[in-house]
């Protein structure tokens, strides 16, 4: 007798295609019921909710760590890219519409203002400078320029027994009129071009460029300092200065100061306008959280101010083109209209010599609210009297009957010699020179500039500034006098 297979007729059955029990016989009704089947569905559907919450969650604070974590560095990034689209993504952090670094107030944000520390990053980044092909004046050291000159007043020679004037006495010239109208005199006839108004032993060694495409910059990116002379060249004798400020909002300013004995006008219809002894140019560099974020070239009485990122480099060192005998500094090379429409009054720069000011540089760092200045520990023995000097590096401006001097609706062919870098403006909180009221464009790319700038006129030439650009304590206050 063959044994027949019992079927379970109220019992599940395994479906065939899900394996799920799907089916089942509802009280001997014959009735099919899906209370199971939709309970494991919604069961399911809950699991799937709660994981793909939880996916959303993870993605959620993920995206918030890559924010707290990135936004520091996109805000202060130096790249073009970041550097724009900083200014959609985090408009919060923002000054106005600009980034943090644009407004340096006093403080110190954990960098003290009395340090004589200068950070590596600041050597890293410093600056390369291309002077002029065919350039007649060029840099100077200042302690071979003041041998050469005599103190006086206005016009009048300073007889009273000093001792010898030098870089670590200078100061000493503060006590007549605290040096308000003291000028550094030439002992020669400067229309005779002596030799030590032309610095031609300070003409840069040749320099060797990194190949094309070559990733090996160490040398380039962290330059020898104090005299050492590396491979790729461009050391000169005559030292740069190099005075660092740290400010608020966790920001440094290194400004590079460059100094020659002589600046040559520029000419209209061949009559030339602006010529002085002595010549002080600047370049800054603003750091944030150790990162540069732009770049200011001094042009005369005004300048430009770039990001980073828009200024020629090599390597990661910005590379700057002095304009022939004004020595304005400027972040191409060509011509550089200015004041006069139409081009007729302008600088030209070149791709002339390479300089590498970082090789031979005096380092400094500067306190501007207290107006101290301090030598760094690089060179601790620096001299600091002359950048106390409340006075002209210079002449003072040519009277008329001086048959050196010439005017022309009130520009003169000689005018007085500069103020000295305590005059420019070391505690700005903007990259701009001017006040801070004055506006200041920072700009993200280099082409197209043909604006004719329109600064001051030079008139009889530079004199003591008014306001808030006046460096603290000139007039009866002891720090005139360290």
């Amino acid at each position: 007798m063959v044994a027949t297979p019992t079927v379970l007729e109220n019992g599940p059955r395994p479906d065939e295609k899900t394996g799920l029990l799907s089916r089942v016989r509802n009280s001997g009704r014959g009735r099919i019921s899906t209370r199971t089947s939709d309970g494991l569905a919604r069961v399911t559907l809950r699991e799937q909710s709660r994981k793909s919450y939880w996916r959303l969650y993870k993605y959620l604070i993920l995206l918030v760590l890559i924010y707290l974590v990135c936004r520091r560095y996109v805000v202060y990034s130096p790249l073009w890219f970041f550097s724009i689209a900083s200014k959609w993504l985090f408009p919060f952090s923002m000054n106005g519409g600009q980034p943090p670094w644009y407004d340096a107030p006093p403080g110190d944000n954990g960098t003290s203002r009395t340090s004589q520390e200068i950070p590596d990053y600041v050597f890293e980044y410093a600056p390369f400078v291309h002077l002029f092909s065919d350039e007649e004046y060029w840099p100077t050291d200042m302690s071979d320029h003041i041998p050469h000159t005599h103190p006086a007043i206005g016009y009048d020679p300073i007889t009273n027994s000093n001792p010898i004037l030098n870089i670590s006495n200078l100061n000493l010239l503060n006590q007549y009129e605290h040096g308000r109208h003291v000028f550094l005199t030439s002992n020669d006839d400067v229309e005779d071009h002596p030799p030590w108004i032309k610095g031609e032993q300070n003409i840069p060694t040749k320099f060797t460029y990194p190949p094309k495409h070559s990733r090996n910059l160490k040398d380039y990116n962290k330059p020898k300092t104090n005299g050492s002379k590396p491979t790729h060249g461009g050391y000169s004798p005559a030292p740069a200065i190099l005075i660092t400020v740290p400010k608020g909002n966790n920001t440094l300013d290194a400004f590079w100061f460059f100094f020659y004995s002589f600046n040559r006008g520029n000419s209209v219809f061949n009559i030339r306008f602006g010529n002085h002894v002595g010549d002080w140019e600047h370049t800054l560099i603003r750091f944030q959280h150790g990162r540069p974020a732009a770049v200011f070239f001094s042009e005369h009485n005004f300048g430009s101010a770039y990001s980073y990122h828009a200024v020629e480099k090599i390597g990661k060192r910005p590379v700057l083109y002095s304009a022939v005998g004004t020595h304005a500094m400027y972040a191409t090379s060509g011509l550089h209209p200015y004041i006069l429409p139409l081009g007729l009054l302008h600088d030209e720069t070149d791709r002339g010599p390479l300089w590498d000011p970082a090789l031979n540089t005096k380092s400094y760092t500067f306190d501007h609210v207290a107006c101290t200045v301090r030598p760094s520990m690089r060179n601790p023995d620096a001299e600091t009297g002359w950048f106390y000097y409340n006075g002209h590096w210079g002449d003072k401006h040519y009277p008329l009957d001086d048959g050196r001097q010439y005017g022309f609706v009130g520009e003169y062919h000689y005018v007085n010699g500069p103020l000295g870098p305590r005059f420019k403006h070391l505690g700005r909180r903007k990259m701009c020179q001017g006040a801070f009221e004055d506006p200041c464009e920072i700009k993200e790319w280099l082409g197209g500039d043909l604006e004719v700038k329109m600064g001051k006129e030079v008139g009889v030439g530079e004199e003591w500034p008014e306001g808030e650009t006046m460096p603290p304590g000139l007039i009866g206050d002891e720090r005139s006098k360290p």
